[in-house]
């Protein structure tokens, strides 16, 4: 697995300086949400278009040919899911998943956020639908493995966006579709007994 480094300019809005993760207790996936949206114009997204507007950014994005960004370095916090918004189930800020696995970063909202303790992979898709390419999983599936392998994460604490905040269509297929996370997560774990 080669990871490509573009790391996003340190600023307010998408890679704060001097604010490192807390802990590394999950692995957090998304969708990027525009189809055929590459992974270079993801990084012009965060680095331009988030300045002075709103807070969003992730560790990786993972482009349509399989091709990996680093675009923040896994020691650094980046905005890819926190929420000030209420989950539909749980009626709190977080889901019950979240407040599981995050602890004290998902019961303060106001304080604290699941993104002091979670790295954001970005995925580019196919379609409005979510799919994903092959290489796009493959690389996901890989890149998913070193950092549970890398961080001692266990595969219970894979999770998608939705699964953190329970109202984002995040990422869509898996969110319609659980049972291809499921796969996805299985073929995570045949990685890590390889």
């Amino acid at each position: 697995m080669k990871t490509i480094d573009k790391f996003l300019s340190e600023n307010e809005y998408t890679h704060p300086p001097g604010r490192k993760l807390k802990e590394k207790r999950a692995v957090i996936l998304h969708w990027v949400g525009v189809p055929r949206q590459g992974a270079l114009a993801v990084w012009k997204y965060f680095e331009y278009g988030c300045a002075g507007k709103t807070y969003a950014s992730a560790h990786y994005c993972i482009d349509l040919d399989g091709a990996i960004y680093r675009l923040i370095p896994d020691d650094d916090v980046a905005y890819h899911c926190g929420s000030s918004q209420v989950d539909p189930k749980s009626k709190r800020i977080y889901t019950d998943w979240a407040r599981e696995i995050f602890g004290k970063y998902a019961e303060d909202p106001k304080n604290n956020s699941p993104n002091n303790a979670a790295i954001g992979i970005e995925m580019c898709v196919l379609d409005d639908e979510g799919n994903f390419s092959p290489e796009t999983l493959q690389s996901a599936a890989e890149l998913t493995a070193y950092l549970c392998k890398t961080y001692r994460i266990p595969i219970e604490r894979v999770g998608t966006h939705n699964m953190v905040v329970g109202w984002k269509d995040c990422p869509r297929l898996w969110t319609k579709h659980p049972d291809k996370f499921e796969d996805f997560k299985k073929e995570v774990s045949a990685l890590l007994n390889r």
